[in-house]
């Protein structure tokens, strides 16, 4: 429990630092780190055969993503809703360099199979575009110092109603062969504590600044991205139960590793990203 309050008074302090009173090249950094780290444990708990190459193509497709995406929209012509085309460029590379490596390497001791390059394409091209809306929403013109503490909200405190819904009221188990100690009653209270949360994030945006909180659709947001939050969480257990491990590392000590702490936070940002991006919030 003490490695557990640790984690928590150190970390929070220190990513609420970066994502605030540092520039947004900082967050860039911050989405660089958490994107690579997560593919390397996707691979390192996932990907069969996988050696220093196959590490190697995917982190870097990883970290080349997210710098790719920073300098289209700090040094491009882009909007914030624009399709980033450039983007494409990374994934591709990826692809066939892992393909290559599966071609080359296929009936020798050092074969790639397919599993691997899935895992690989997983990690070196989903997961940075997904972490990457954080970065776009910190680089949001007007908001994004604003902004880009919405899916924290929503993730953090609606895992903090899911753990306590479901230890008061939780006795039906929601998918018990891979999360066994979530509940349904858990499942329902998070989309709670994500509403009340950005209700309390509107509220104070529009305190400190010219923020106009639509609190309608701020809740909508709450229910929609703790739910792809959930999904999140679940997804991420199911390839660590196919592991037969509990956590993808020790990075946070008890805490777990990097895809076990923002394993929904990757599948919530894109979601607070497309409801700003359609001016919606």
């Amino acid at each position: 429990m003490k490695q557990r309050w640790l984690v928590v008074f150190l970390g929070l302090p220190l990513m609420l630092l970066v994502l605030l009173a540092c520039p947004p090249w900082a967050t860039g950094l911050l989405v660089c780190g958490v994107a690579a780290i997560a593919a390397y444990e996707l691979l390192h708990v996932a990907g069969k055969g996988a050696d220093a190459a196959v590490y190697t193509v995917t982190i870097a497709a990883t970290i080349c993503q997210v710098i790719l995406l920073y300098c289209c929209y700090a040094y491009g012509d882009l909007t914030f809703s624009a399709p980033l085309d450039p983007l494409w460029l990374a994934p591709l590379v990826l692809t066939c360099a892992l393909f290559l490596l599966a071609v080359t390497r296929y009936g020798t001791e050092r074969a790639v199979p397919f599993s691997t390059v899935a895992v690989g394409f997983l990690g070196g091209a989903a997961f940075p575009m997904a972490y990457g809306c954080v970065l776009l929403l910190r680089m949001h013109e007007a908001y994004g110092k604003l902004y880009v503490l919405a899916p924290f909200c929503i993730a953090f405190v609606g895992d903090a109603f899911s753990m306590y819904g479901g230890m008061l009221f939780g006795k039906k188990k929601l998918a018990p062969a891979v999360s066994p100690h979530k509940t349904v009653a858990g499942a329902i209270a998070g989309p709670i504590g994500s509403v009340l949360a950005l209700l309390l994030f509107g509220f104070i945006g529009s305190r400190l600044t010219d923020y106009a909180p639509n609190y309608a659709i701020l809740a909508l947001l709450g229910v929609v991205g703790n739910l792809f939050g959930q999904l999140g969480d679940l997804s991420m257990s199911v390839v660590k139960r196919e592991a037969g491990l509990k956590d993808y590392s020790r990075l946070f000590l008890t805490h777990g590793g990097m895809l076990d702490r923002f394993d929904s936070s990757m599948f919530i940002a894109p979601v607070v990203y497309l409801f700003v991006a359609l001016g919606m919030i």
